[in-house]
C-alpha cells in the first residue's frame, strides 16, 4: 500500500530537489487525519504506462511485453492490500501500513509472488521483475540479510533457467531492469502525492510540482501526456456510504 496523505501543501516547486526516495519516504511516514491509499497493482499500473511512453534512447526500446510485465511487477502485494483494506473499513481510527513498513515475511512473500505471476505472462517478465527486487534486496536492513540472502540464492537460479527461454544480452536486460526501477520510482512519487521537488539519479532528471502537471526536466518521455491512478480514501468522508475512490490525472 502506497500512503499519500491529505495535508495542508506546504512545499513549493522553487524548493531545492530531494532525492525521489527521500520524498517518497517522508510521505509513508507522515501522520494526517485522512489518507489516499493506493494498492501496490494500481501504483505498478502505472509504472508500467510510464515505461510505455519512455524515449528508446534512455533504456532501449521497450516493446509492449515488457510494459506489461512491469504494470504486473507488484501483483503479489493483491492479498495484502486486500487484507489492509478489509482492516481499515472495519476500524476508520486506524492508520493505513506503508509497503515500507511491512515485515521481512511480508514482502518477501509479496516479491516472489510477484516474480511467479510475470514470469506465467512471459519469461523476460518474470526475469526483469525478479532482478528487481533482487536490487532492491541489497539495500535493505543488514538485519534481514539472512533472509534476503535466501531469497537472492533462489531467484538467481530462477534467472538461470529463465535466460534460455531470453534472446536478449545481460547488458540489454541490465538497462530493461533499469527502466523498471526508474519506472517504480516515478511512479511511487506520483501516487504519494508529494509536493517537494525530486530528482532521479539514472536517467539523470528533477521533477517539480505545478498544481496536477509535474515537470520532468529533461523529459524522459516521447511526447507530452497524461497518465491516472486509482486511490481510496481513509477515513470514508462523513455522511458517505461505501469506500470511497479517486482517479488522479498527471499531466507529464
Amino acid at each position: 500500500m502506497i500512503i499519500f496523505p491529505i495535508t495542508e501543501d506546504r512545499t513549493g516547486a522553487k524548493e531545492e530537489p530531494a532525492s525521489a526516495w527521500k520524498c517518497v519516504e517522508q510521505r509513508q511516514h507522515e501522520r494526517a487525519d485522512a489518507y489516499w491509499v493506493v494498492t501496490q497493482p494500481s501504483h505498478a499500473a502505472l509504472a508500467g504506462e510510464l515505461a510505455a511512453a519512455l524515449r528508446e534512447d534512455l533504456f532501449g526500446p521497450i516493446d509492449e511485453t515488457v510494459s506489461r510485465s512491469i504494470a504486473l511487477h507488484d501483483a503479489g502485494w493483491s492479498m495484502e492490500d486486500a487484507e489492509q483494506i478489509q482492516r481499515l473499513r472495519s476500524d476508520p481510527r486506524q492508520h493505513p501500513t506503508s509497503f515500507i513498513d511491512t515485515p521481512p515475511g511480508q514482502f518477501l512473500r509479496a516479491w516472489t509472488t510477484s516474480i511467479e505471476t510475470v514470469e506465467k505472462f512471459a519469461p523476460i517478465g518474470g526475469y526483469l521483475v525478479s532482478r528487481h527486487f533482487e536490487r532492491i534486496s541489497l539495500r535493505d536492513d543488514p538485519r534481514n540479510q539472512a533472509k534476503l540472502e535466501t531469497f537472492r540464492t533462489r531467484e538467481m537460479l530462477r534467472r538461470r533457467k529463465l535466460e534460455s527461454k531470453i534472446d536478449l544480452d545481460d547488458a540489454t536486460l541490465e538497462l530493461l531492469v533499469d527502466a523498471l526501477q526508474f519506472c517504480d520510482l516515478l511512479s511511487l512519487y506520483l501516487c504519494c502525492g508529494t509536493s517537494r521537488p525530486g530528482k532521479f539519479d539514472y536517467p539523470k532528471l528533477t521533477v517539480r510540482r505545478f498544481g496536477d502537471e509535474y515537470r520532468l526536466e529533461p523529459s524522459p518521455f516521447r511526447d507530452h501526456r497524461q497518465f491516472g491512478f486509482s486511490a481510496l480514501r481513509h477515513p470514508l468522508e462523513p455522511g458517505k456510504k461505501g469506500q470511497s475512490g479517486a482517479t488522479f490525472y498527471i499531466n507529464l
